[in-house]
């Protein structure tokens, strides 16, 4: 008597412990319980961009040059080419905002090497610049077709669109007349792009 109840014991344990869990007793004949919905869960993977201000103008050195060996070139200038023979220096600036585009002499005077007897002290305002074409997307700021380059960062392009690559070429044009010494003659111009 005292085996059968304590087998009955067990059995109401193992019942309601499965009424607990919500799984019904499995039979014999059937191992596995019904498939039910299946289960899931969730994660958030939390992302951020940190966007920082820039700009970039290319290419960061051109080499533009002329040579006069004959009276026409003395007595109306020259346009200065590249080592291709192009006539057109070209830049684009990248920027993600819009922009500003000056330009200017290195130095007041021109570097000179040689040995010619005479003046070698060419002024800056010999080399003359011209803004030959302006994709930017910003209107033309030089007041002339032909400018004077000084030390005095002069406008360019103003208020040029954002975004990649935005092109613009110069033209330059050396008009030494007849007053220096022979030899070579060199200046850097610098161009810079201001964001706005």
């Amino acid at each position: 008597m005292k085996k059968l109840l304590l087998s009955a014991a067990f059995a109401i344990a193992a019942l309601a412990g499965y009424a607990q869990s919500g799984s019904a007793p499995v039979s014999p004949n059937n191992s596995y319980p019904t498939p039910g919905p299946g289960l899931s869960d969730c994660a958030t993977v939390l992302v951020c961009l940190e966007l920082k201000n820039i700009i970039e103008i290319c290419p960061p050195i051109d080499v533009m040059c002329a040579k006069f060996d004959c009276k026409e070139d003395y007595n109306c200038g020259e346009e200065l080419e590249d080592f291709y023979g192009h006539k057109t220096s070209n830049f684009t600036v990248s920027s993600n905002r819009n922009f500003n585009v000056t330009i200017k002499s290195s130095s007041p005077n021109f570097l000179y090497v040689g040995s010619g007897v005479g003046n070698t002290i060419m002024p800056s305002t010999v080399l003359k610049y011209n803004l030959h074409s302006n994709g930017t997307g910003g209107t033309n700021a030089t007041p002339m077709t032909w400018n004077p380059l000084t030390v005095a960062a002069a406008p360019l392009i103003n208020c040029g669109t954002h975004g990649c690559n935005r092109p613009f070429s110069l033209k330059f044009k050396a008009d030494p007349g007849w007053d220096f010494a022979a030899g070579s003659y060199g200046i850097g111009v610098i161009l810079t792009a201001t964001q706005l």
